[in-house]
């Protein structure tokens, strides 16, 4: 069988799928995270530093699981952020401290406070150049000095005056570099992509963003301060939500329309059980959420939806989406619930514990994933997955879970 064949059936299972029809076997979809590097001898460092180091890792992967979708690397840039100096983000190696085959971290922080809010809604480009960047990034400093803001005729060249600043040219000379790295970086997982379909396999989603209130938690407010808005500031908290709401639309999800791609990724932080009620889940988190799913859908795009973290209390409102047209992604919810719910409206993906796949044993992994094959397979719309991504599992554990849906997958 060649591998444009090979590519139809697996298109054809995860088409069947996402439409809530039985295909003739339960897809494997499973996050691999750095798995394709770490499990065969590549340090997470460089995959990191150069994404095109990966290659070799994914050629030996798809040969030996034969999955039916390949996530992509999920990586950043480091390269492209020590050029920044970013202060957000720490990264394998010996400047942050961190093994070679350990992953990246973020770092929760505030950029914008609270008496900010106004500031930022007012001219959301201003801030993102002139506090946003230098506050996270060291080596910008010298964008604090510059104004966009002048509308005056004869202000424009007072405005350029700072450009003469030698702090202001450091900083643009910087930018300039670390969109090199950038572009390089973007080059190279264009690579990776083209490998895995060459070799015949779907390939999940490149690119995405969070949703609108996700968005300012995790970059400009923080996850503590956020939370807390809800109660202390909601109106203004709600007005930012709906700035943020814009960007969001016309940038990240504009890029997946402009390069035609399949997939979005939405990966979801803030709106797990424990953060907020299920009312202030259906004012402040939902609607920025929905926009951004129908958006996708409307431009011919398949949101994927990863909610991270507990979302028991959430399910009734995921269904509020065209049927058929959204891949849910579950962390930690009640899966036969979710099968009740959110199954009746939208492919589901779930969730084997990666905890259980990197330190239990190839027959308990294999009794767990087939529990879930019982609860969640029968009549399709369900694809085999991990909570989160696999990282470092020993291959056997993951191979187990592999050979358990291809032997009671199958319909």
């Amino acid at each position: 069988m060649t591998n444009q064949e090979k590519f139809q059936g697996r298109r054809k299972r995860v088409d069947d799928v996402i439409a809530l029809k039985q295909p003739d076997r339960v897809p494997l979809a499973p996050k691999t995270g750095f798995f394709t590097s770490t499990a065969y001898g590549i340090p997470t460092y460089a995959t990191l530093t150069d994404v095109k180091n990966s290659i070799p890792g994914y050629k030996q992967f798809m040969k030996e699981f034969d999955p039916d979708i390949i996530w992509p690397p999920a990586v950043y840039p480091a390269r492209a952020a020590r050029a920044l100096g970013s202060n957000f983000i720490k990264f394998p190696g010996y400047e942050d401290n961190i093994g070679l085959n350990e992953s990246f971290q973020i770092l929760d922080g505030e950029y914008l406070s609270a008496d900010e809010y106004d500031e930022f809604v007012f001219d959301p480009t201003h801030f993102i150049l002139t506090k946003w960047l230098p506050r996270r990034n060291n080596k910008l400093q010298g964008l604090t000095k510059v104004n966009v803001q002048n509308p005056i005729e004869f202000g424009l060249y007072v405005s350029t005056v700072p450009f003469a600043d030698p702090e202001v040219q450091q900083a643009f000379q910087t930018l300039a570099q670390s969109g090199q790295y950038s572009l390089e970086w973007l080059m190279g997982g264009g690579e990776v992509a083209h490998v895995i379909e060459e070799e015949g396999f779907v390939l999940g989603p490149q690119v995405g963003t969070t949703c609108p209130f996700d968005m300012l938690a995790d970059t400009f407010r923080g996850m503590i301060n956020t939370i807390m808005d809800i109660h202390e500031r909601p109106e203004q908290l709600m007005r930012a939500v709906n700035t943020m709401q814009g960007l969001m639309l016309r940038n990240a999800l504009g890029a997946a329309i402009a390069m035609k791609k399949e997939f979005f990724l939405i990966p979801l932080h803030m709106g797990v059980d424990e953060f907020m009620s299920p009312d202030d889940y259906a004012k402040f988190y939902w609607p920025g959420l929905k926009a951004l799913i129908m958006a996708c859908i409307d431009n011919g795009i398949t949101p994927y939806v990863f909610t991270e973290g507990n979302y028991n209390t959430r399910l009734e409102q995921l269904c509020d989406v065209p049927k058929g047209k959204v891949v849910y992604m579950f962390e930690k919810v009640d899966m036969k619930r979710a099968k009740e719910t959110v199954g009746k409206v939208a492919c589901i993906n779930g969730n084997l514990p990666t905890a259980t796949l990197m330190y239990s044993t190839p027959d308990k992994i294999a009794d767990e994933t087939k529990k879930l094959l019982d609860i969640c397979a029968p009549g399709g719309g369900f694809m085999m997955d991990c909570s989160i991504p696999i990282d470092r599992a020993p291959k056997e554990n993951v191979m187990a879970m592999f050979e358990t849906v291809h032997k009671y997958g199958a319909y």
